[in-house]
């Protein structure tokens, strides 16, 4: 009885050692940005933006924080609502990436010393080719004028490393933005006829960076939602 007992035995340590040696591979699970959003607007409900932002002459420091508080639609797109803690150094606006192109709809904005009611911009497209140009011309009423305004973009560099108050973002896009309006309305209300605004994005976080107009923004930190 012995004798047959053991080819059993040594089947069923075989067997044991097999199940032991077996390596159970890990599931990548891959995150899917909802309906509105992407890796270059990635403004879940409930994430913040915290900036730091340097204004005048002499130069003061400060900070705001933009905080996703509420999901909608425009035109039967979706849009995210963000608000920020200091309405003066960030206004609030709304948000939506369509098959890489965001479109931001802002309030209250400060444009060339003018407070602005409202401005929609396309300020980014996340899928084209070093230097792609798009632009879109608005009428915007500011303060009793109607102005013909031309937003000019233009995708300068991708797919590089920019350091921002000493941290890197990885994957990042430099849009180059001109803001322009009629020399002549320009003469007559004492302004400059064109800004230059630069502006950078990093996958996974959105904007991180915008400088012109005699102000800069800066990402501080970050909380993405998922």
């Amino acid at each position: 009885m012995k004798k047959n007992l053991l080819p059993l035995c040594t089947l069923f340590l075989f067997l044991v050692s097999c199940k032991k040696d077996k390596i159970i591979e890990p599931t990548t699970v891959t995150f899917i940005w909802p309906a509105g959003t992407s890796d270059y607007a990635p403004h879940t409900l409930g994430s913040t933006f915290t900036f730091e932002s340097a204004t005048g002459t002499p130069v003061v420091i400060d900070s705001f924080t933009y905080t996703v508080v509420k999901d909608t639609t425009i035109n039967a797109l979706p849009f995210k609502k963000l608000t920020s803690n200091k309405p003066v150094l960030g206004p609030t606006y709304f948000a939506n990436t369509t098959n890489g192109v965001v479109t931001n709809i802002s309030y209250n904005v400060n444009l060339q010393g003018f407070t602005v009611p409202v401005i929609t911009q396309t300020i980014l497209k996340d899928n084209v080719i070093v230097n792609t140009t798009w632009s879109e011309t608005q009428n915007i009423t500011a303060q009793g004028f109607t102005v013909p305004v031309t937003f000019t973009y233009t995708l300068m560099q991708n797919n590089f490393t920019k350091m921002i108050l000493g941290k890197d973002y990885n994957n990042s896009i430099y849009v180059k933005q001109i803001v322009s309006i009629p020399a002549q309305i320009a003469a007559l209300l004492g302004i400059a006829a064109s800004n230059q605004v630069d502006n950078y994005f990093a996958k996974g976080v959105g904007l991180t960076e915008r400088t012109g107009a005699g102000s800069t923004v800066k990402i501080k930190r970050y909380t993405i939602v998922k």
